[in-house]
């Protein structure tokens, strides 16, 4: 009789535990804002579809609190409705000159404001109608999948490559190497700069909401994606940060966070620190001299022995012989396969194999010469070589792309002066729109019967885009894109355009900042974001912006009313 009431005292102690894991789980469960997270997980998305989808979804489930008179009456909307008047103006100002391609381009370009606005609007729903606890936990959670995804990437790059860096792994074509953060993604499956900046806004959350580890994670999801640009911005923030907007535990993650960085430019990935460097120097007009380096001439590098070469160079030796004996055999000549090259093949501490070709290593990946072909083409078959020869003159292209984009804009509006108040008009000078309709797949997919390039883009930033990426890999960066918010609206949008962003969009997020939350820190961000990227075509930044931002406001005037 004992034991079979020890035997049920277990059985009923396990099923007790069972049904606590199971009610704590529940509890848990319960302090999440599941429309949320799904929402967030689904609108930053890459692909259209899934956000247009999210947007659909997100409207069924907020239905009843959807009011179409209280849509129009707010204040932070009022920045895209005025965005879609300038729009709309622009198309009716160009009615002569309209064609079924240009129609549906400039509709799918003022589609993109509406679900902006629609986006917004739904997300103000969620957070007024949600406990706010609720809605840090998913925000929480959406940032830690985010940054946890980052690291499953690097992770099976490093297995991919056999080597825990690599940031300096040459190998496969340099698949990697100063690219590694391009292939990194994060839960949004988007592009490296927007899932850099969205680890960058994590950290300025978790920052100011005192979750300092939380905010060390996404320091360091930020550094693994390598992006200079968000580095170069939140370098900039944080240190505004620390001087005039953090208590003393802020200041120590604040020193904690650019060490992290310091050492990541200058013993991780120092071809980055390079690389800003040289940027830096480019915008000043000054040559940007390294320290001498040796270089062994390759005749005298092929005689040296393995012992005082470099792990580079003996690949660099291996691969002359290499090279040195296909031509031999071209030639027709009696082959003799050269001793060092036998040496090689049997000697493992090289760490060189029979069946490498580290000739190919020093070559850019076919998809990278694939595109140079076709941008090539593409230029060779638009642009007349006088017409190519006076673009190219009419700029100093030592400078960094997005440099000369500005100078662009401003002397396409001395050139077209009648155009400075509303733009060139959607789709027609620098947007993601305007890239996608080209049909060169420089931003995506777009429908080929409505293939559309306004000769304002493609003798300026379609032009200036072509020119770089034409050239070696070298030249395929950031800093040599036009894309930008403050370009496109200026350019498409006007003087009219870029006042309703200062003063509706920007004028209604200052004048709600409070002292001592992330929104200031937050907004810094933003701006400085918006040099990079066509943001609002993209719903992703400015999406997380505006949630995190109406979650702040919230939380604020609760804390009033309890004072």
């Amino acid at each position: 009789m004992a034991i079979g009431k020890r035997v049920g005292e277990i059985k009923w102690q396990k099923h007790k535990m069972r049904t606590l894991t199971f009610y704590d789980l529940k509890k848990r469960a319960s302090r999440i804002s599941w429309p949320l997270l799904v929402f967030l997980l689904l609108a930053l998305n890459v692909k259209l579809v899934v956000k247009i989808a999210a947007i659909l979804l997100v409207c069924i489930y907020n239905r009843k609190e959807f009011s179409a008179r209280n849509f129009f009456r707010q204040r932070y909307l009022w920045f895209y409705f005025g965005m879609i008047c300038i729009g709309l103006i622009n198309l009716l100002l160009q009615y002569r000159s309209l064609n079924v391609a240009y129609l549906a381009t400039a509709i799918m370009g003022l589609s993109f404001w509406v679900m902006s606005a629609l986006i917004a609007y739904q997300l103000f729903i969620i957070i007024q109608k949600e406990d706010n606890t609720k809605l840090h936990n998913a925000i929480c959670i959406f940032l830690l999948l985010h940054c946890a995804a980052i690291f499953v990437n690097f992770l099976l790059i490093v297995v991919e490559t056999g080597s825990l860096n690599p940031y300096t792994y040459k190998g496969l074509n340099q698949k990697y190497y100063i690219s590694t953060g391009d292939s990194i993604m994060g839960i949004t499956f988007d592009a490296p700069v927007a899932t850099a900046f969205i680890c960058a806004f994590g950290l300025i959350y978790f920052l100011y909401r005192q979750r300092f580890l939380l905010a060390l994670v996404s320091m360091a999801a930020l550094l693994i994606m390598a992006s200079n640009f968000a580095n170069l911005i939140l370098i900039g923030v944080l240190f505004f940060a620390f001087v005039f907007y953090s208590n003393r535990l802020q200041k120590s993650f604040i020193l904690i966070s650019l060490v992290m960085l310091v050492v990541f430019m200058a013993r991780i990935s120092p071809q980055n620190n390079e690389h800003v460097g040289r940027i830096f120097y480019q915008v000043i007009n000054k040559p940007y001299d390294l320290p001498p380096v040796k270089v062994i001439p390759l005749a005298q590098l092929k005689k040296e022995p393995d012992s005082v070469l470099t792990f580079d160079e003996r690949r660099k030796k291996y691969a002359q012989n290499y090279i040195d004996s296909m031509n031999t055999i071209r030639l027709g000549s009696d082959f003799k396969e050269p001793e060092s090259i036998v040496e090689k093949k049997n000697n493992p501490d090289t760490g060189i194999k029979k069946d490498n070709n580290i000739f190919f290593q020093f070559r850019e990946s076919e998809v990278t010469e694939k595109k140079i072909n076709q941008y090539s083409a593409f230029m060779n078959e638009v642009y007349p070589a006088e017409k190519e020869d006076s673009l190219i003159k009419q700029y100093n292209w030592k400078n960094p792309g997005k440099f000369i984009a500005g100078k662009q804009l401003c002397d396409f509006f001395r050139a077209h002066p009648a155009k400075a108040l509303t733009g060139a008009g959607v789709g027609n000078f620098s947007s993601r729109l305007a890239f996608k309709a080209t049909l060169l797949n420089i931003a995506g997919r777009y429908p080929a019967k409505w293939k559309y390039i306004n000769p304002d883009f493609l003798y300026n930033h379609l032009f200036l885009y072509l020119y770089y990426h034409s050239q070696d890999q070298s030249k395929h960066e950031a800093s040599n894109t036009p894309d930008a918010v403050y370009y496109q609206v200026m350019g498409e949008y006007g003087i009219l355009g870029m006042i309703f962003l200062l003063v509706l969009y920007f004028g209604f997020f200052i004048r709600r900042v409070h002292v001592k939350s992330y929104g200031l820190p937050l907004f810094l961000l933003l701006t400085g974001s918006f040099f990079a990227e066509y943001w609002f075509e993209q719903f992703s930044i400015v999406v997380l912006f505006e949630l995190l931002f109406f979650v702040d406001i919230k939380d604020m005037r609760r804390e009033e009313q309890e004072v």
